[in-house]
């Protein structure tokens, strides 16, 4: 039986001025902040290949400059008459959506009599659609807030909201607290900067893969995917489509199909979420009684499993293989709701629940957990609890540091070797040791390293580099602090063995738990 991590096997971080800076030959490498940028440091030669970022809060959009371009003003616009704009919209996207389109106009537009028989309508469809599971108005701060379901510490106040690698290349996308998102390349000096109108309280981002210039962005009334022109004029040629539904916002996760033909939306006031074929601009919504709305979705890197996390204790896991319909295991956690989940090689799932103390659990998936056919009891699939995250204060002198509790993120690199923790009320970051054996079960937990940043820094933000290279042997964990500071950390397991390219520019309290402690089964039922 695999042995319960507890952040107590930690060794006692630093306690000094200088931040973290690299993982290096299982040595932490510290770094002061006059010396981030010089070239003779141990870590920068590992950073090279990775766009140099820099998000300072002077350049945050004000109400003066904060105007929309985007590419629909280069066009000069055809005026219809609002009767063919209905019968375009019924004969395109059906009756429900020209009967929305009908009471949102203006009432002398389209007459007194429709647009009050198509008001009445609308309130009716809105009834059906929301039925009884469906929560009318999101609290403000708090618990099933925005801010509460997103994956960044302190979504509301931080300076850098998300940020997002692309699945092939190094090419970064930051989301500012402005709703702006800006774009950095490696080798390409100009910055693309996107604005919309419709892009407002930004929670989420994610590149499409198998696709170099197409962004999908989580906003408040939809989804935008975005078409960027890298280069000179990019600001005026990239250009966005917005795909939006009926009672399916604010929109907080969007997340592509490993294949890049689809995409899944989710709000925490929808019990649906929306998959999008992007190339019709049409969504088909999934429902599923219980759990109320959803706060995020993850594919496998292979595709055939999703998993969704709703408000509530339940989640699921669709098998999505194309042989079947898609159809979906029920599962529940004990308390809570689920925070955080990844899914790693060969079909691994770790995820953990908002409860107090935090576990991480892994779920294999590997073997056919669908066969509902299956009686006897070693064939049941259950959850086992992997890593211990209850709150551990580390100290020096008269100074000390909590580290554990309740988790805001959770990332594991796609080789599955490393394990970053991000927590609400802790200034560090939690790198543990993974190794993924046989059937996607978890076979190895070791300790890395606790990643903290200058005096007065809090992580708000992270996300692993996705194109990994085993040639190269360089892992590379980017964090965002809340100074505004973006960070390439470097994680290399043998430092002679690396090979690394230098032709890149530079301008640019004590506790212990048993296996037997819980007498929790988290098991599924097909729903």
């Amino acid at each position: 039986m695999l042995k319960i991590l507890s952040l107590h096997d930690f060794d006692s971080p630093s306690f000094e001025e200088q931040a973290a800076v690299g993982f290096i030959g299982n040595n932490l490498r510290y770094c002061n902040y006059e010396h981030l940028q010089d070239e003779l440091q141990t870590f920068f030669k590992y950073i090279r290949q990775y766009p140099e970022v820099s998000i300072a809060p002077d350049i945050l959009a004000t109400r003066e400059t904060a105007r929309t371009v985007c590419a629909d003003d280069l066009f000069l616009p055809v005026h219809d008459s609002v009767f063919k704009k209905l019968a375009s919209i019924w004969r395109e996207k059906g009756l429900v959506e020209a009967i929305c389109v009908a009471a949102s106009a203006e009432p002398e537009e389209v007459t007194t009599v429709i647009h009050w028989i198509a008001t009445r309508l609308k309130k009716g469809l809105d009834l059906l659609d929301k039925g009884l599971y469906q929560r009318e108005i999101l609290p403000t701060s708090g618990t099933g807030s925005v801010a509460d379901v997103v994956h960044t510490r302190d979504w509301e106040a931080s300076l850098i909201r998300c940020i997002s690698w692309h699945p092939h290349c190094p090419r970064l996308a930051v989301v500012t607290r402005d709703d702006r998102i800006r774009i950095f390349s490696q080798g390409i000096p100009v910055v693309p900067v996107l604005r919309h109108s419709a892009q407002k309280s930004v929670c989420c981002v994610s590149w499409r893969p198998l696709a170099g210039k197409e962004l999908a962005v989580a906003c408040h009334g939809g989804v935008l995917v975005w078409t960027i022109e890298l280069g000179a004029a990019s600001n005026s040629l990239s250009h966005a489509v917005f795909l939006k539904q009926r009672n399916h916002a604010p929109v907080v996760n969007v997340t592509w199909h490993p294949q890049g033909d689809l995409l899944v939306s989710c709000s925490p006031a929808d019990t649906s979420m929306i998959v999008w074929d992007i190339s019709r601009k049409e969504g088909v919504p999934l429902k599923r009684v219980g759990g109320g709305g959803l706060c995020f979705t993850r594919w496998s890197s292979c595709g055939c499993h999703l998993l969704s996390a709703t408000c509530r204790k339940i989640f699921r896991i669709w098998n999505t293989g194309v042989a079947t319909p898609w159809h979906a295991d029920k599962w529940t956690v004990p308390n809570g709701r689920v925070a955080a989940a990844c899914f790693g090689p060969k079909l691994t799932l770790l995820f953990a629940s908002t409860e107090d103390p935090a576990t991480v659990f892994s779920l294999p998936l590997q073997d056919n957990i669908f066969d509902v056919k299956k009686t006897s009891f070693d064939d049941v699939k259950m959850a086992v609890p992997l890593i211990d995250l209850t709150k551990v204060n580390f100290s020096s002198d008269d100074d000390y540091v909590t580290v554990g509790g309740r988790i805001v993120a959770m990332e594991w690199d796609p080789t599955g070797r490393y394990l970053a923790i991000l927590f609400q009320d802790s200034p560090w970051i939690a790198l543990i040791k993974t190794k993924v054996g046989k059937l996607s079960r978890v076979v190895e937990v070791k300790p890395s390293c606790l990643i903290k940043g200058f005096t007065g820094e809090v992580p708000n933000c992270m996300n692993f580099y996705q194109k990994c290279d085993d040639k190269s042997g360089i892992i590379c964990l980017t964090i965002a602090w809340s100074s505004g500071r973006i960070q390439h950390f470097p994680i290399i397991e043998e430092e002679s063995t690396v090979n690394v390219k230098t032709n890149y520019s530079l301008t640019s309290h004590s506790f212990s738990l048993r296996n037997d402690s819980y007498n929790f089964n988290l098991t599924s039922t097909y729903s």
